[in-house]
């Protein structure tokens, strides 16, 4: 099952953020939905921030990451 276009349903999503142990600000974005009955989790990239944790910057990578994947039409909820 993948979680792109073609799915038929709305997709819920969540971030976390976190500094690793050598200094660098990461943050994963993970998407969620439901396929015939059952809650299903996938995380869609980790990446490093070039800038800070900042609401406006996490909003402009997960508006690119959706974007990307062809998904935006599909957000349901963002949970920062």
């Amino acid at each position: 099952m993948t979680c792109g276009k073609e799915y038929d349903g709305e997709l819920s999503f969540t971030t976390d953020c976190w500094t690793s142990p050598n200094h660098k600000a990461m943050v994963v974005f993970s998407v969620h939905f439901e396929h015939d009955g059952v809650p299903i989790r996938m995380t869609l990239d980790v990446i490093e921030l070039a800038k800070s944790h900042s609401g406006l910057h996490l909003a402009a990578d997960f508006a690119e990451l959706v974007q990307g994947l062809g998904i935006e039409t599909k957000v349901r909820i963002l949970i920062l």
